[in-house]
């Protein structure tokens, strides 16, 4: 055995003693990197921004779920939501959050464009975000919202603008993602309506909307098993969606599976009565189903008069 050196061993202990610091040094680092990459808590501004840019309740509250709230859900700040489309579970669900006291009350401003775009006044409510977006240009969330308000009023290219704007400003918001891929989903284009749907999940694995755009993607592309599958996912995560049953219908309708189809677009139909899409396909199903049973019916008819002896 080789006799043990002092100098080699204190020289050790300062390279340990070193390394130690140093690792502590950089997990420390990393700690306050991420605490200032961390979401900061939702405040009243921020969600009503959210509402108007379309986002469901459901997300709306796991959002607020994840990040907490900064704000006191009070009976005036209530009848603001209220107003703006939440519905009294969201409302309620906010409450049980017990966010901080409010240092300021909700923008009226953001709450009537809020309110607009569920009264679905989509001209007014972009009057208003594009005054905000005057004074706060970076403001991701308002970015988001009047690209989503510009997609309702049908012009693609602005809209994509807006998402795109938005993106740049805060590119891990999965919402963002989801309305490029619908964009992408509309302008037929499968690949980056894909692309965004996956880039969405990847940053929000539970997130449902990602999902369902996903399915939509492969359905532009034909690859109609693996939408259904991916469009089941999205339910399975936001079960009472009418938009993805009727989502699900057009699939199967794509597929010939009309009775299928039928039975989608009823669902959807009963969670959202107001869904026009669906009752189209349902009519359109129907009728086919009409057809399809007509000419079953004289084929057998047909059938039995050719073998009836005469």
């Amino acid at each position: 055995m080789l006799p043990k050196n002092p100098v080699i061993i204190e020289f050790a202990k300062g390279v340990r003693l070193r390394l130690r610091v140093g690792v502590f040094i950089l997990l420390s680092s990393l700690s306050a990197a991420a605490q200032d990459h961390a979401p900061r808590p939702v405040d009243c501004d921020q969600l009503l921004s959210w509402m108007a840019a379309g986002i469901p309740g459901q997300r709306l509250l796991r959002l607020a779920q994840e990040r907490r709230i900064s704000f006191a859900v009070s009976e005036s700040t209530a009848r603001t939501l209220s107003k703006a489309g939440a519905s009294t579970e969201l409302i309620n669900d906010l409450r049980k959050l017990k966010g901080q006291r409010e240092s300021r009350p909700c923008s009226m401003q953001l709450a009537q464009a809020a309110t607009f775009v569920h009264q679905q006044n989509y001209d007014d409510a972009e009057a208003i975000i594009r005054k905000l977006l005057t004074a706060t240009p970076d403001n991701a969330d308002l970015h988001l919202a009047l690209g989503y308000i510009r997609l309702q009023q049908g012009d693609l290219d602005e809209a994509f603008d807006g998402y795109a704007d938005a993106k740049d400003l805060n590119p891990e918001f999965p919402e963002i993602h989801n309305g490029l891929a619908y964009i992408f989903y509309r302008s037929n284009d499968a690949e980056n309506a894909i692309a965004e749907a996956r880039t969405a999940l990847s940053i929000d694995p539970q997130n449902a909307e990602g999902y369902r755009y996903l399915g939509l993607g492969l359905y532009v592309n034909d690859n109609y098993p693996a939408a259904l599958h991916v469009l089941q996912e999205s339910l399975a995560r936001d079960p009472n969606c009418a938009d993805t049953y009727y989502d699900i219908g057009q699939v199967q309708m794509a597929e010939k599976n009309l009775a299928a189809a039928a039975e989608s677009y009823k669902t959807a139909i009963r969670l959202n009565p107001g869904l026009i899409e669906a009752q189209s396909g349902l009519r359109l199903v129907l009728r086919e189903l009409e057809q399809a049973q007509a000419t079953l019916d004289q084929h057998q008819k047909s059938q039995t008069e050719s073998t009836t002896p005469r």
